[in-house]
């Protein structure tokens, strides 16, 4: 019944509305197939929103959990009720902005923690996470709330380390995107100008990426691990990846956040007068393996990751972070940033989170769109001046706040709902920040640099030709902004009433300042954007090895197949089954599945040809009386923190190659999905170190499930050889306190 009263009076307000004498002073910002975008409203199909003034919004849509109906008007209703004082006052010609603008501010004002200290990160998840308030605070919180942004990144700082998030496979290194926190560090710092904070991040961020170069750094020079925030394995992974699987891929969004961090503190060490060399040449060999491993020319952006065994392969999809990070970090050049906000795909309601999406997986990751991820491709269209692509992202952000009277965490990509997704909160921090970053980063043009404050407004004639910013604290001044027109060029800036050359000021000033800045009213160049339908790729196939042949389940609309072998295609073919002609070497088999309307699929689960050679560990340790079964042998060694800090195990080879070494281990701390307790290791061969051993969690409390480590391409010459398995200091895990492991067997498998 309650339903069908929303409809009437929904139809109702939309009829009531058009013989409105608001209907004159209406402003189209954003018209699609789906909604219509005013300066006082938004119609989606039969749901309106309202501006009733910038301290008021009804709308039809119960898109908040905690808005009530408000039986008297008909209507779900946002009133500003926070006191909001604190913050810079907004106005403008369209006051839909400016009403949002206000609730995003009392948001944040509710996602306080109840001593004022620190930002939750939103209304379903409470506490401080990594993540969420990095990239909250890299929008707009250090803008408009350096202190508290100071205390919750500190927060996430444990034994003078960042804290990676739990996450798959029991966390860092598997989910290796902590890193973030550097970005949003140096943005705090950029605002302020504080010193001691800058000093203080520095010790931070340089004793975390001292563990980061020992541990994830893989052997082709980029970053491994899981795509930043998207840690939830099968929204976004194909199926047969585990954990090890996913630490072994190569994700863009990661390598963007981890550049970013080599520049950053290769500025702070300079600032400092500390040695900096090394992180800029990191930097520019992450930006270098970035273009040439990810770069899809063909398709105008970047690949979502590479991802394999021993041999790696594209995924083709886009990935939206991503792609935004890329360009606004300046790992693509001019004509690539330009390609990226041009080619990759968008749909009616703003930018999907991966595009294809991957078909029989609920709405959460995959097939979705999140605020504060559209808002940084919002950045990335204005850097470059892509008018059709921020206009479309702009309406995706304030359709959606408008409608649902709330920040949500996410909505539904194929029907802009916010009801159908796994999991979405009200008053996501990073939503409510990407909102709030489209007044200061795009309309008032702001970007913060150690030592001034640059202003390059980026405006669409349809957003009005007056705004105001009153009471804005930068360091030890407070500005007055008063912004005249529209486009991308300024006309004129001044300072005082006196004009000047350049849009800056200086970060030294004190006192009160008027800053007026006169737009050129200019047309933005011509652009265009890739808008689509949402569409899922076909689903991968399930490949086995049956005596000599691979053989796999028939898709439905299955065009052909295409077999790969060592991440290279051999042939195309309709049949579900290709004969192995050679198996004497070591070799890696996937199919693909093309569909007829569909696009392709992810490739499927390696089968895996080899000659193993396997060395029992408990030959040269004494062995577990732990009660645990289904390993190899006469049993298992326990390695923890007490326990077997080092290994030696003695290797005689007999023939001079390359070979891949990994160990058959089990990890029962945690579920996989969600704790801090992946197991680490060095590895060295005679007395040279190889790398770092990976052991991700692979089910709670079953250590008699086994899996592998990561695997190490080693060449070893004919005769004796000394392993040795050791904790060092870097391999301390997040949890810090358990990092234990059950380890079967060591494998040599020759290339």
């Amino acid at each position: 019944m309650q339903k069908i009263t929303i409809i009437i009076c929904s139809l109702i307000l939309v009829f009531i509305f058009s013989c409105s004498p608001y209907r004159e002073k209406q402003t189209q910002l954003y018209k699609s197939e789906s909604y219509t975008l005013s300066s006082r409203s938004v119609i989606w199909g039969n749901f309106k929103a309202e501006v009733i003034s910038g301290d008021e919004i009804h709308s039809s849509f119960q898109g908040s959990d905690e808005i009530a109906f408000d039986s008297t008007e008909g209507l779900y209703v946002w009133k500003l009720r926070e006191n909001i004082s604190a913050y810079p006052e907004y106005k403008s010609d369209t006051v839909i902005v400016d009403a949002l603008y206000k609730m995003s501010l009392g948001e944040l004002e509710k996602l306080k923690t109840k001593d004022g200290l620190f930002f939750n990160a939103g209304a379903k998840w409470y506490g401080v996470w990594t993540r969420d308030v990095s990239y909250s605070i890299l929008l707009s919180l250090a803008v408009i709330a350096p202190e508290i942004s100071k205390r919750s990144l500190m927060k996430r700082v444990d034994n003078g380390k960042i804290i990676q998030d739990t996450g798959t496979g029991g966390s860092w290194p598997v989910s290796s995107d902590r890193m973030i926190w550097a970005l949003a560090a140096w943005e705090v710092y950029k605002v302020t100008g504080d010193k001691k904070w800058l000093e203080n991040i520095y010790s931070i961020i340089k004793k975390s990426v001292q563990t980061d170069i020992k541990t994830i750094f893989s052997p082709d020079g980029l970053v491994s691990g899981e795509s930043t925030f998207l840690d939830w394995r099968e929204q976004t992974y194909p199926e047969w990846m585990q954990p090890i699987d996913i630490y072994h891929s190569v994700a863009l969004g990661t390598n963007a956040v981890h550049y970013q961090t080599y520049n950053i503190l290769y500025k702070i060490s300079k600032l400092l007068n500390q040695p900096s060399e090394e992180y800029k040449l990191i930097a520019e060999r992450l930006k270098k393996e970035i273009n040439d491993k990810l770069w899809l020319a063909k398709r105008g952006y970047y690949a979502q990751y590479l991802y394999g065994r021993h041999y790696m392969s594209v995924s083709k999809r886009s990935e939206a972070l991503g792609e935004a990070l890329s360009v606004l970090f300046d790992i693509a050049d001019r004509q690539q940033q330009s390609s990226v906000i041009e080619n990759t795909p968008v749909v009616d309601y703003g930018i999907p989170i991966i595009y294809p999406e991957i078909p029989g997986i609920r709405p959460y990751h995959n097939n979705a769109i999140w605020p504060f991820v559209q808002a940084y491709w919002n950045l990335a269209a204005a850097k470059v001046k892509n008018e059709k692509a921020l206009k479309n992202g702009l309406a995706s952000i304030y359709r959606a706040a408008a409608l649902f009277l709330t920040n949500k965490e996410n909505m539904v990509a194929g029907n802009g709902n916010s009801k159908g997704t796994a999991i979405n909160s009200d008053r996501q921090l990073w939503s409510v920040a990407g909102n709030i970053a489209m007044v200061y980063r795009i309309f008032a043009g702001m970007q913060f640099e150690p030592d001034k404050l640059i202003f390059h407004p980026v405006i669409p004639e349809e957003y009005g030709s007056d705004r105001i910013i009153e009471n804005f604290k930068y360091r030890n001044a407070v500005l007055n902004i008063r912004i005249r027109g529209y486009g991308t060029i300024i006309d004129s800036f001044k300072v005082n009433g006196k004009e000047q050359t350049l849009p800056e000021i200086s970060g030294d000033i004190s006192g009160n300042y008027n800053i007026e800045i006169k737009m050129a009213n200019n047309d933005f160049n011509p652009s265009r954007i890739n808008l689509r339908k949402l569409k899922f790729s076909t689903k991968t196939p399930k490949i086995i090895l049956k005596g000599e042949q691979l053989i796999w389940n028939a898709i439905p609309n299955a065009k052909v197949y295409e077999i790969y072998k060592n991440g290279q295609l051999i042939k195309t073919q309709k049949d579900t089954a290709y004969k192995i002609e050679d198996r004497t070497n070591y070799a890696e088999y996937q199919v693909k599945c093309v569909g007829r309307n569909n696009p392709e699929s992810f490739l499927s689960n390696p089968v895996v040809l080899e000659n193993a050679s396997i060395i029992e560990v408990e030959s040269f340790t004494a062995k577990s009386n732990l009660p645990f079964k289904n390993f190899s042998g006469k049993g298992f060694v326990e390695l923890s923190l007490k326990k077997n800090l080092k290994i030696e195990i003695p290797v005689n080879i007999t023939e001079t190659g390359n070979y891949l070494i990994s160990f058959r281990y089990s990890n029962g701390a945690g579920r996989m999905c969600c704790t801090n307790k992946c197991g680490l290791r060095t590895l060295s061969i005679d007395k040279k170190t190889i790398g770092t051993i990976v052991f991700p969690v692979i089910v709670k409390d079953e250590w008699s499930e086994w899996g592998f480590s990561n695997s190490f391409p080693v060449k070893l010459n004919k005769g004796h050889h000394l392993f040795k398995i050791k904790y060092n200091d870097y391999n301390e895990n997040m949890n810090g306190k358990v990092n234990r492991v059950m380890l079967d067997y060591l494998k040599l498998v020759k290339l």
